[in-house]
């Protein structure tokens, strides 16, 4: 039996090893159209060549629609931007008027953080130590250590704070939605925090973000996700930019009109009686995305603080990249079956149908891409297509440039400028959502997807505290 088993594991190990390899060849190869696709958008009409394509075989239509789709989702991210240039300020307003509220006493609720960690040997000493450097005092940690094969357990539970438990939790089933139920029933909180296994919390995280629950219907507080090891590499940079110019812009205008920020799956409170009277959470792929619509189904809402940081690594491998974005796509997948978003939520609803609207980008770059490849070889393109006049293709870019580098010196002050050299390869580098995408439909668990944690170096450590100075004295 042990020794079937062992075969078992070596064959899942060798298939994942195959499926990273593979899906990081994809990745180059997709970057590698986009840059034809680049090249043959600017220069034929730079010159005013048209190339001549076969008239009897027209798919403008369809492409058409691609395009419309495209035109449709870069214009709903232009009005985030703006609007988080131009107003989001006043969700930090907000927050601080909260803060200032001496009508409530926040300090005496007892607040739960809860750490689900599987195989978190590497980082869970130092997540559980900035949750004890907390401000708000009256805190308890739990330490699920769930299905773990490493020193988990015993590095948790050497800690020797009394306000520590951690658990050796086994299930037969893989799932961060089973870890973060198990401690939700062995918690004593009102409030509950959620934070995952490479995280860490700004000292004053819970006492900012608890006064945010004396807003009415207010269910949930998602705080503000940042990096701690953004200069690791190219690609953590990469995907810090990512979370400065879409997911910050994103939740503050999402709180500022609706109150409808979806939680972000780390760095987060939410009231233990509501997270109960909705169902506690679902073992599903993307159980924060799950959870929000179920809140705003039930008329609960969802603030953004932004005065309340919580820090997370992000991958530096494009293979570990890889494995986790195809989670989430796999869990978005999941939930269109079912009917997630309020009918009046229009970004939520756009949200939604986001694996749609990628399934439609990718067919786009293949049919132009295998058009202009054709072009190469047989001197004229198969079949007529749509594609975005240049004009309104040069100013979508340059917009889109300023009004990034702009939200980067909002963020950062001058340093937004120094971090706005990776921009000139965001294009390129985000055709890895694509990857994902067809890596998605091979996702069976959260066993096969587990992203390996611990990569971050002294000089991470010591950029990461220099910010931290300055985001404190802002």
């Amino acid at each position: 039996m042990i020794v079937n088993k062992s075969i078992q594991q070596a064959f899942q190990q060798a298939f994942t090893n195959l499926s990273d390899k593979a899906s990081v060849s994809l990745f180059f190869i997709l970057a590698g159209l986009w840059g034809l696709l680049i090249f043959y958008t600017i220069v034929p009409r730079l010159f005013g060549v048209t190339l001549p394509a076969n008239s009897s075989v027209d798919i403008s239509l369809l492409t058409w629609a691609f395009v419309s789709l495209s035109l449709l989702g870069s214009s709903l991210w232009i009005f985030v931007q703006i609007g988080y240039l131009l107003v989001g300020d006043r969700v930090i307003r907000n927050q601080r008027r909260a803060m200032y509220d001496k009508s409530h006493d926040w300090s005496k609720p007892i607040v739960s953080i809860i750490i689900p960690a599987h195989n978190e040997e590497a980082v869970i000493q130092r997540t559980i130590s900035s949750c004890l450097s907390q401000t708000h005092k009256n805190t308890e940690v739990l330490v699920i250590c769930h299905n773990c094969t490493d020193n988990t357990y015993l590095a948790a539970s050497q800690i020797t704070d009394k306000r520590v438990r951690a658990f050796d939790y086994k299930t037969k089933e893989a799932g961060k939605g089973l870890a973060l139920d198990f401690a939700v029933e062995n918690s004593a909180g009102e409030y509950v925090t959620v934070l995952d296994s490479d995280g860490t919390l700004n000292d004053d995280f819970i006492s900012t973000a608890l006064p945010l629950f004396g807003i009415p219907d207010i269910a949930a507080v998602q705080g503000k996700l940042l990096p701690n090891n953004r200069y690791h590499n190219i690609i953590t940079n990469l995907l810090s930019l990512e979370g400065d110019l879409y997911s910050i812009p994103y939740m503050t205008m999402k709180s500022l009109m609706d109150k409808r920020t979806s939680l972000g799956g780390t760095g987060y409170l939410i009231k233990r009686d509501i997270l109960l009277k909705v169902g506690g959470f679902k073992n599903s792929l993307i159980d924060d995305f799950e959870l929000s619509f179920r809140l705003f189904r039930n008329k609960f809402r969802i603030v953004f603080a932004p005065l309340s940081v919580s820090h997370d690594e992000r991958p530096p491998e494009l293979a570990l990249m890889l494995r986790q974005r195809s989670r989430w796509v796999k869990g978005h997948i999941d939930l269109l079956k079912e009917r997630i978003p309020e009918g009046s939520d229009i970004m939520g609803n756009i949200y939604w149908i986001n694996p749609i609207l990628m399934i439609c980008g990718l067919s786009a770059v293949l049919i132009v891409s295998f058009g202009l490849i054709y072009y190469l070889v047989f001197g004229m393109l198969p079949y007529k297509f749509s594609f975005t006049p240049l004009l309104l293709w040069i100013g979508i870019t340059v917009a889109g440039f300023f009004l990034q580098l702009a939200i980067l010196i909002k963020q950062h002050r001058r340093a937004g400028l120094k971090l706005a050299g990776p921009l000139a390869l965001s294009g390129m580098f985000s055709q890895y959502w694509y990857v994902a995408l067809i890596k998605a439909f091979f996702v069976k668990s959260w066993s096969n997807t587990k992203t390996t944690h611990g990569y971050i170096n002294t000089k991470d450590i010591s950029r990461f505290a220099e910010e931290h100075k300055s985001d404190r004295n802002k």
